[in-house]
């Protein structure tokens, strides 16, 4: 490889010395000969063509041939070498001379000498040459273009170090040069008025802007609005009229040449920027998922976003593009140059789950959370509490304070582990100060002398009010001393695990219970319709649920967004009311549903169905409602046996 290199550059060398790019092979051989046997002690590279190395340099040569650096034509003693790269500069200096007047030809494959192959050329037609040229162009001077037109329009050569763009301004500097004539200006001036009635200002403003060429045209070409639009359609008149032409002249050519890559060129911004508008809408409805409940998303759960008409939004934008996004998102604030924390924010729960949530979704979260926690926590250690005091033992808990705190954290963190996450995260307290700073209303206080308060506090647990909630539920004789003593004496038990019938459990229970490490019994009987169904709910579950959660504590949260009656007699009538009709449309359905292929889009179209019934739309907020429907159906389904 390095041999060749240097033949190449021994070559280039030559060409310019002789100032030809027709090298005579032989000629050339003898030349490397002799410039090696001169200059071998200051290139060490050279010394492989020392002596008789013909053979070696004709190997090296067809080496060059076969990477297109070079052709070789003839035969014997005439075999010439034709140098690309002195033929690529040639016609850079054409395209040079084009920019100062556009009303020279473009070069053709008859301006090659006649001596010169054509397999110099590299063929190529327009619109692959031009997907290439306008996104990521190589300028090097190694290929020479033959790039081919439709309706047997002659082929334009274009050097490899011309950018596309640049040919581009020249087809433009063409087509304006034809508008600079008179009779064509009100001509097509005439033509574009007419086939835009109601713009025959701005069609003239526009056709004025380009012949004048004002400074920011090009641009305006490139991006959508109405001299986009104009163009377009400017091109299509003059392709037509060209077109009909039966005999062309070297003008009319010329013209056509310009308008076919105009054409290719408009398309290529036409689609770009139809793919750019698509994926800014996309990202839009992706920033609109994440403000959606339950305000925290896995990265699985963005990827499976989906916009208003149910399109993944995956194929809507790239991967890339989703990671600018995050990127953007996650690492600058609102006011650029502050010290703010940025718009996204990142937290992990102990299991390694990583969350995005926006900062504005965070307090709320947290109130609803802590609000969830404090009825079902609040109940688990209340039965916890009764169950010990019948069995005559006391726990720490009830009555060290700082034992009663470590268990709230603890089970806090087990059972509602996202909950936990937020509390201690190292962002919380400087989103409070922003908070303050803005004046905002901060519903609840997390923080004081910038240390968490307790989580008796913040989940609103007193332990006395939860032992004397438990003591209430039990016999008075269990708290007079000596009686209680005496019967201790008899009806204490060993410690035995106390059980729980799945129809009394809280939500926390059924993620306790769900934790690894639980026993699971199996049947080894035929699994039946109503069990695979209920198995596929459940799998469903986990894609509706967040982790540490359960869908029926997240119907709770979409319960409260759809159901706004303030009276309490009212507000259970409509929960009752839509809940009846979720089961009877499952009733009427339920002999149509399979297990194997009970999926989520299955799911949402019984839903969505179900939401687009008078009576449901008459609710409000359907994005809640729906996700409340499908919470329910999965809650209904997971109790079939």
């Amino acid at each position: 490889m390095a041999s060749q290199s240097t033949l190449f550059a021994l070559l280039k060398f030559y060409a310019n010395r002789m100032n030809t790019p027709l090298v005579n092979c032989l000629e050339f051989i003898s030349y490397v000969k002799k410039y090696a046997q001169i200059h071998v002690e200051e290139q060490a590279d050279l010394v492989t063509y020392l002596g008789n190395s013909d053979a070696l340099i004709e190997k090296d040569l067809e080496s060059l041939v076969e990477s297109k650096q070079i052709v070789i034509g003839g035969t014997d003693k005439k075999r010439t070498i034709f140098y690309l790269p002195a033929f690529v500069q040639k016609f850079a200096k054409v395209y040079q001379e084009l920019q100062k007047k556009p009303t020279n030809p473009f070069p053709v494959v008859g301006d090659l000498p006649k001596v010169v192959p054509l397999d110099i050329l590299t063929k190529i037609t327009a619109q692959e040459y031009l997907a290439i040229g306008m996104n990521k162009q190589e300028l090097n001077d190694k290929t020479l273009y033959a790039v081919s037109l439709p309706h047997d329009v002659p082929s334009i050569l274009v050097p490899s170090n011309l950018p596309a763009e640049t040919l581009g301004d020249i087809c433009i500097a063409k087509i304006r040069t034809l508008l600079l004539k008179e009779d064509q200006y009100e001509y097509f001036s005439k033509k574009l008025r007419i086939s835009n009635p109601g713009k025959e200002i701005a069609c003239k403003n526009f056709i004025n802007k380009f012949v004048n060429f004002s400074e920011n045209i090009i641009t305006e070409l490139k991006n959508s609005g109405d001299s986009f639009y104009f163009w377009t359609q400017l091109c299509y008149f003059i392709r037509q009229d060209y077109e009909s032409i039966k005999d062309f002249t070297p003008e009319d050519v010329n013209v056509l040449q310009a308008i076919y890559i105009s054409e290719i060129i408009t398309t290529y911004h036409k689609d770009k920027i139809k793919a750019e508008q698509q994926t800014q809408e996309a990202l839009e409805a992706l920033q609109k998922n994440l403000l959606k409940p339950p305000y925290y998303f896995t990265m699985q759960d963005i990827l499976n976003f989906t916009n208003s008409k149910n399109v993944m939004l995956t194929k809507l934008y790239s991967a890339d593009d989703l990671k600018k996004f995050l990127e953007h998102e996650t690492s600058e604030s609102e006011d650029e140059g502050t010290a703010k924390l940025p718009r996204l924010l990142v937290f992990k729960i102990p299991s390694g789950t990583r969350y995005f949530i926006y900062k504005d979704n965070i307090v709320p979260l947290i109130i609803r959370l802590c609000n969830e926690a404090h009825e079902t926590l609040g109940q688990m250690i209340k039965d916890q509490w009764v169950e010990e005091l019948r069995n005559f033992n006391k726990l720490p808990e009830m009555t060290n304070a700082a034992r009663f705190e470590e268990m709230l954290k603890e089970k806090t963190a087990k059972l509602s582990p996202v909950l936990h996450a937020l509390l201690n995260a190292n962002f919380l307290l400087m989103l409070t100060y922003e908070l303050r700073a803005k004046n905002a209303e901060v519903q609840l206080s997390l923080f004081e002398h910038d240390k968490l308060l307790p989580y008796s506090s913040l989940l609103l647990l007193r332990q006395q009010d939860i032992l004397s909630n438990a003591k209430i539920e039990l016999p008075i004789w269990y708290f007079i001393p000596l009686l209680s003593w005496i019967v201790s004496l008899f009806a204490k038990k060993p410690k035995q695990r106390h059980s729980t019938s799945s129809s009394n459990k809280s939500s926390f229970q059924k993620v306790y219970d769900d934790m690894p490490g639980k026993s699971t019994s199996k049947s080894s009987k035929p699994v039946s319709r109503g069990k695979q169904l209920a198995q596929s709910a459940a799998k469903l579950e986990q894609l509706f649920a967040q982790e540490g959660s359960t869908v029926e504590r997240e119907m709770v949260s979409y319960l409260k967004i759809w159901n706004k009656m303030i009276d309490k007699q009212a507000r259970a009538n409509l929960e009752e009311d839509v809940n009846s009709l979720i089961r009877d449309y499952i009733r009427k359905v339920l002999n149509t549903l399979h297990g194997s292929t009970f999926d989520s889009s299955r799911l949402e179209n019984l839903a969505r169905t179900l939401c687009s019934t008078p009576n449901m739309k008459r609710i409000g907020e359907p994005e809640a409602l729906k996700m409340y429907v499908q919470m329910y159906i999965i809650h209904l389904l997971k109790g079939l046996s």
